[in-house]
C-alpha cells in the first residue's frame, strides 16, 4: 500500500510538470520533423527552377512550384516561331488600324481620274452565257524553270469548286460577256475612281478575243463615264507589218466610239494604246511605225494614236526611245520581278523618261500569286499583308510623279493581282478580315491622294 500510496501523492504533487514536460517533449519533436521535410521541399524547388529555366519561377509560390513537373525547353526554332508570331500580330494590328484611318475617307467617286488606268481582262466564261468553261478551268503551265526537277500538279482544273486562281471571286466564275457581270464591273471602277479600263484585246478569230463584244464594253463604258483602251495582245506570228493591219482594223471599227480614250499629244486628241510585250519585236520594226520617217509609219494620219511600250530590263529604255514609242509601262505587280516591276527604280525612270519626252507609266498593285497557274512559281508571290504592299507600291508611284498611273489588276485572277471583290471559301485566299470590297476602297483613298498631289 505505502508506494501506491507514495505515487498518488507524487502525481499530486507533480503531475501537472510531467504532463507540461511531456507536451514539449512532442512540440519539440514534430517542428524539428517539419523543418527538415520544408528543408528538403525548398531543395526540390531550387532543382526544378534550375531545370525549367524558367525565369519567372522564383515568383512562383510554393503551391505552384509544387505543381510543375519540369516544363519543355523550348526550342531555338520554337522561340523564332514565337517571335514571328507576335511581331505578324503586331504589325498586322498595326496595319489595320493604319486601313481603319484610310477608309474613313472613303466614298464613291462622283467623277472618275481619266490618268488612272485599271488592266481588264474579258477572257472569262461559263456554260450558262458561253456554252462552256472559259480561263476558270486554267490547265497548269508546264514549268519553264529546267533546273527545277520537283513534280507540280498538271491537267485542268474543274470550276466552279476548283478554279484557277488562289482567290474566288465575289460574283462566282461569272461570264465576261454577261451584261449584267459588265455593268457591276463598270460600277465598281467608276466608284473606285478610275477613269480608263485597258481592256485585252486579241484580233478575230484569235483565241480569247474580245473583239466580238468590244462594242458592248464601250456602250456600258459611256453609261458610266468611263474610257476604254485597248492592250494589244501578243499573238503567234506577231510583226510589225500584222500588227499595222490590226491597228488599223480596230481605229476603222472603233475610232467614233465617244468612250474611246484619248490623250492630248503633239497637239492632237489621240486614241492610247497598251502594247504588251512589244520588246519582242525589234526596235527597228516598231520604228517603221512610229517613227515620222518609217516606211509604214502612222503619224500624222488617221491611225496615229498614243503608244505605250512595256519596259521589262533596264536595256529596254533605250529600245523604247529607238522603237519612238510615246511612253512605256511596267505591268507587272511582282516587286523585284523585273526592273521594271522594281519600285525603287521607279523615280529613275521617271528622271528617264522626262529627259528623253517620254511617257512613264508605273503598274501598282495589291500582290502577286499565281500558283494554281504556275504550281512551280512560288518565288515570284507577293503576299498582300493587309494591303501593306499596295500601299508601298503606291506610295512609290506618287513619288515618282508620273502623268498616268496604272493598276494591275481589277480581275487577272490567274495571277492573284485582282482588286475586284473576292469572298472567303475553303482552300482559297481572301481579303479578311477587311472584307470583299477592301481593295476597291484601297484604291478609292489612294486615287484622291494622287489626285490632289
Amino acid at each position: 500500500m505505502f508506494p501506491l500510496k507514495l505515487c498518488t501523492v507524487w502525481i499530486q504533487r507533480y503531475g501537472i510538470v510531467a504532463a507540461v514536460f511531456i507536451v514539449l517533449t512532442f512540440l519539440v519533436i514534430f517542428t524539428l520533423k517539419n523543418n527538415h521535410e520544408a528543408n528538403n521541399s525548398h531543395q526540390e524547388k531550387k532543382e526544378i527552377r534550375k531545370v525549367s529555366g524558367f525565369q519567372g519561377a522564383n515568383k512562383l509560390n510554393d503551391d505552384a512550384a509544387e505543381s510543375i513537373l519540369v516544363p519543355k525547353i523550348p526550342s531555338e526554332s520554337e522561340l523564332k516561331q514565337r517571335w514571328i508570331s507576335d511581331k505578324v500580330n503586331r504589325l498586322s494590328k498595326r496595319v489595320k488600324n493604319s486601313n481603319l484611318a484610310k477608309l474613313a475617307f472613303v466614298r464613291p467617286s462622283i467623277k472618275p481620274n481619266y490618268n488612272v488606268h485599271v488592266f481588264y481582262y474579258p477572257w472569262y466564261g461559263n456554260p450558262e452565257h458561253d456554252g462552256e468553261w472559259l480561263h476558270w478551268n486554267h490547265e497548269y503551265l508546264p514549268n519553264w524553270k529546267k533546273e527545277d526537277f520537283k513534280i507540280y500538279p498538271t491537267g485542268r482544273h474543274k470550276p466552279p469548286e476548283d478554279i484557277g486562281s488562289n482567290f474566288y471571286p465575289a460574283l462566282g466564275c461569272y461570264s465576261s460577256r454577261d451584261p449584267n457581270i459588265i455593268d457591276k464591273h463598270l460600277k465598281q471602277i467608276h466608284d473606285a475612281g478610275i477613269g480608263v479600263l485597258v481592256v485585252s484585246w486579241y484580233p478575230p478569230n484569235e483565241k480569247d478575243t474580245s473583239d466580238d463584244f468590244f462594242m458592248v464594253l464601250l456602250d456600258a463604258a459611256a453609261r458610266h463615264n468611263l474610257h476604254v483602251a485597248p492592250h494589244l495582245e501578243p499573238y503567234e506570228g506577231r510583226n510589225a507589218i500584222n500588227q499595222l493591219t490590226h491597228l488599223k482594223y480596230f481605229l476603222n471599227k472603233y475610232a467614233n466610239h465617244s468612250a474611246l480614250h484619248r490623250m492630248s499629244l503633239r497637239e492632237k486628241l489621240l486614241p492610247v494604246f497598251y502594247i504588251y510585250d512589244s520588246y519582242r519585236i525589234d526596235s527597228s520594226a516598231w520604228r517603221e511605225l512610229f517613227s515620222v520617217n518609217g516606211q509604214l509609219s502612222v503619224r500624222d494620219t488617221k491611225y496615229d494614236g498614243v503608244f505605250f511600250g512595256l519596259l521589262v530590263d533596264s536595256q529596254h529604255c533605250s529600245e523604247i526611245k529607238k522603237s519612238h514609242f510615246d511612253g512605256f509601262y511596267t505591268y507587272f505587280a511582282s516587286n523585284g520581278f523585273s526592273y521594271g516591276s522594281s519600285w525603287k527604280n521607279w523615280s529613275l525612270l521617271a528622271r528617264y523618261a522626262l529627259d528623253n519626252r517620254l511617257l512613264f507609266v508605273p503598274s501598282v498593285g495589291p500582290g502577286y500569286v499565281d500558283t494554281r497557274v504556275r504550281a512551280w512559281n512560288a518565288a515570284s508571290s507577293r503576299h498582300r499583308r493587309h494591303g501593306n504592299y499596295y500601299e508601298v507600291a503606291w506610295r512609290a508611284a506618287l513619288a515618282a510623279r508620273p502623268p498616268l498611273l496604272a493598276i494591275t489588276s481589277f480581275n487577272e485572277w490567274h495571277e492573284g493581282t485582282q482588286i475586284e471583290p473576292a469572298r472567303p471559301r475553303p482552300d482559297y485566299m481572301d481579303y479578311e478580315p477587311e472584307g470583299p470590297d477592301f481593295y476597291l476602297n484601297l484604291t478609292n483613298y489612294w486615287i484622291r491622294q494622287y489626285t490632289s498631289q
